[in-house]
């Protein structure tokens, strides 16, 4: 289903794109200042280590402790190339790689794995519905919604606020097949709305920074548009909702921006997406070649100090066949 959805999108965005001419495309390109862009890239840099709070908050759930800087390892590895493989291909497996081997059972990475998407879901009706509510936008009129959009903000409203009285008053355990999850504490899943909602302004901004130079479009739009295509990305499971993320940004914001917002949306792929990855993947292979070093030291310290045919003097000697 992912790569049909993958296909579709890319003929889509394929046959929107040949509607922009080369002088618009260059003009967003080069009409983005290059104060805007330094402030998206640190915007996306200080959101990757705010990341690592969704993990923070997944650790105190399932009441384990780890050092800080796994923790923002792990966190950014799962990130970074989460965000452009997608989270079966590689965020959870990641996860689940890492967490193991640092003593988590297999029960208690899955419910932390359930709480990093319950975490973002939070975030997106909050963010939502405030944001909605506040300062609805008008769509396109051949995608316009059945009721407006600050309907729609209302609605993701009262979704964050049945959360919050579920986890205010609902303490027994959720049966998911052998797992039984509780929902977090009132405290916990207020925090968790509150991280995730700054996660996704900061990428909205970001996106808003790098519109093209001329353009007047209001913030709430792009908020709204960023958020549409996020959870649609997220939904379609195409790996980084490629295509998808493009596709669904083009389409709710050219009638505001213009046609060269296609340059700015591929510069927010190359900020937010394709740069993370380059780095995670040098990290990775850094930390692999690093960690096997060590195993390997620690494998010729074993050697050298029990080699072979020399019998450990705190084991006891076989005295007959049967013993040995």
């Amino acid at each position: 289903m992912a790569l049909v959805l993958f296909v579709f999108a890319i003929r889509l965005l394929l046959n929107e794109a040949g509607k922009v001419s080369r002088e618009e495309f260059v003009h967003g390109l080069t009409s983005v200042q290059p104060a805007y862009l330094f402030i998206a890239a640190f915007l996306i840099a200080l959101n990757y280590g705010l990341l690592a709070c969704y993990d923070l908050l997944a650790l105190r759930y399932v009441r384990r402790v780890l050092p800080l800087r796994r923790v923002l390892l792990v966190s950014f590895l799962g990130y970074s190339l989460g965000n452009n493989l997608g989270t079966l291909i590689a965020a959870a497996p990641i996860r689940y790689r890492f967490y193991h081997r640092w003593g988590l059972t297999h029960t208690q990475i899955v419910a932390l794995v359930s709480v990093l998407g319950l975490t973002f879901w939070s975030g997106v009706c909050v963010l939502g519905g405030v944001a909605l509510t506040l300062a609805p936008v008008e769509l396109p009129e051949k995608y316009a919604l059945p009721f407006g959009t600050r309907t729609l903000g209302i609605i993701l409203l009262s979704i964050s606020v049945f959360y919050g009285l579920v986890c205010a008053f609902w303490h027994k355990p959720w049966p998911i097949g052998k797992l039984h999850l509780r929902p977090p504490s009132l405290g916990l899943a207020t925090v968790q709305a509150s991280v995730a909602a700054v996660d996704l302004l900061i990428s909205a901004t970001a996106l808003y920074l790098v519109m093209p130079g001329n353009a007047v479009v209001p913030f709430p739009m792009v908020l709204a548009a960023y958020l549409v295509a996020i959870v649609i990305s997220l939904i379609s499971q195409v790996p980084g909702g490629l295509g998808v993320l493009e596709l669904i940004l083009w389409t709710l914001l050219k009638d505001t921006v213009g046609q060269p917002v296609l340059a700015s949306v591929l510069i927010f792929r190359i900020l937010y997406y394709l740069l993370p990855l380059f780095v995670g993947m040098i990290v990775l292979v850094a930390h692999e070649i690093y960690s096997g070093a060590v195993e390997a030291r620690t494998d010729a310290k074993f050697e050298a100090d029990h080699p072979l045919g020399v019998s450990d003097p705190e084991l006891p000697t076989p005295t007959s066949m049967e013993d040995a």
